[in-house]
């Protein structure tokens, strides 16, 4: 009797096991199946934008309506079959309307399940839609190039420079309309260990740029000994001069900004100055010791491509990687906020403009080792902290890692507004593709969608 009695409860355990098993086993299999019905769905999303961009393209070659029609099907049958997804989805439905100048598209589709099976469910459906008007609308660009030491090496500045250039002329072609100029405005800044503000330093810092030590007997005073090809000074050394009592220097370095709105987009004010490089005199030495940055100085929204291509030309490799630094400016280039700082013309377009969009193009070769307060996170941290709210206020991210190390390319994958935002060009060919690329995607920005 207790044979069978034993016997009788070992059955009881297993048959509540295997029932228990299957609504466990259908949980683990709804999440995994949902995921992948997350991930099929924001793709087929991603390929209705592209439709409807392609689409719009269209329109501009005057196309006819059915023949949109069918180019845009045509165009998202091809995506969706091009990444093998395990989806079925029904034929796209593709609609023109407001005499032709409006596309709109959605379709429907299903993805199989794995063990949500076990409870009835083989199929979980989602529907994805898209529209856009034709239209030329305004677009406020910033690019910001990592002009660190490491730049210097192997060709990686003059890749840079032709792939820069390439950009400019996508996005401001030569044979342009100039009755429109002003629609497309390009802003430029470079970063190492710091940025260079230029003749906007005491606009930022409250402080006056030129620094003087009374002394007697002399100086030392810095003297060009070696100059680039722009014409500007490589190398100094340092000379004694006799006779001159006042000694100055003029740095136009600065740090990251510190205190509360150390990562928004305020303008420069009381509790948001920026920090100055440190710059001391030596009486020991009867010199100057000071922090150094990059020459170039930003370059405000213009639509001038012969300023652009100066300040191109103008790049040299020296000095250290702020990321952080790099970003926050390229975000202050575009910021409404910053109209008091940026001359006329150069004022930022508010973030609601209608029929208007707004772009970032972050630029490294190396990983974030910079950074001046440790209060406010290591120079990774903090960049992550600004492209965190510059999406926020919708701003797109492209970024270029350029042949960069893993440490580079994980934070500017995270910047990136989403996966196909983020570059990785291991070549000066890769990278003059991605910058073209890029030019070419913001470009279609200014069709509304």
């Amino acid at each position: 009797m207790m044979k069978r009695w034993k016997d009788n409860k070992d059955g009881n355990i297993s048959v509540i096991f295997a029932v228990a098993m299957v609504p466990i086993l259908a949980l683990v299999g709804m999440a995994i199946d949902l995921q992948n019905t997350n991930t099929s769905r924001n793709f087929v999303q991603y390929a209705l934008d592209n439709a409807v961009i392609a689409g719009s393209r269209e329109m501009q070659k005057g196309k006819s309506g059915d023949d949109i029609k069918a180019y845009v099907a045509d165009f998202l049958n091809a995506s969706i079959a091009a990444k093998g997804l395990s989806i079925s989805c029904s034929q796209p439905k593709v609609v023109l309307t407001d005499g032709a100048q409006d596309i709109d598209i959605s379709i429907s589709c299903s993805q199989p399940t794995t063990l949500t099976a076990l409870i009835g469910y083989n199929n979980l459906d989602f529907s994805v839609s898209s529209g856009s008007t034709y239209g030329i609308g305004k677009v406020d660009v910033a690019f910001v190039f990592d002009v660190s030491g490491s730049m210097g090496s192997n060709g990686k500045m003059d890749a840079l420079k032709d792939a820069a250039q390439d950009a400019v002329d996508v996005l401001l072609p030569e044979d342009r309309d100039t009755s429109r100029d002003g629609d497309v405005r390009l802003a430029m800044v470079s970063y190492s260990s710091m940025m260079n503000a230029g003749e906007y330093f005491e606009d930022v810092t409250n402080s006056n740029p030129t620094r003087s030590h009374v002394g007697s007997g002399g100086q030392w005073v810095k003297v060009c000994t070696r100059t680039k090809r722009n014409g500007k000074c490589r190398k100094y050394s340092w000379q004694w001069q006799s006779g001159t009592s006042v000694r100055t220097i003029t740095n136009t370095c600065i740090k990251e900004r510190i205190g509360t709105n150390a990562f928004t987009d305020e303008d420069p004010g009381p509790s948001a100055w920026f920090v100055p490089a440190t710059v001391s005199y030596n009486t020991s030495k009867n010199q100057w010791d000071e922090e150094t940055c990059n020459d170039a100085t930003p370059l405000p929204l213009t639509y001038n491509r012969a300023d652009l291509s100066e300040y191109i030309e103008s790049l040299e490799p020296e000095g250290g990687t702020a990321g952080h630094i790099g970003i926050a400016w390229g975000w202050y280039m575009i910021a409404p906020p910053w109209s008091t700082v940026w001359p006329s013309g150069s004022d930022p377009m508010s973030y609601t403009e209608p029929d208007s969009a707004k772009a970032i193009v972050l630029m490294t070769d190396g990983e974030f080792n910079t950074w001046y307060n440790n209060g406010q996170g290591n120079s990774f941290e903090q960049a992550q902290k600004f492209c965190d709210n510059i999406k926020d206020k919708r701003v797109k991210i492209y970024t270029v890692a350029f042949n960069a190390p893993t440490a580079g390319k994980e934070i500017l994958a995270y910047c990136a507004s989403s996966p196909e935002f983020a570059f990785t060009p291991e070549n000066a060919s890769d990278l003059q593709d991605a910058y073209t690329q890029i030019a070419q995607s913001i470009s279609d920005l200014r069709i509304r969608y």
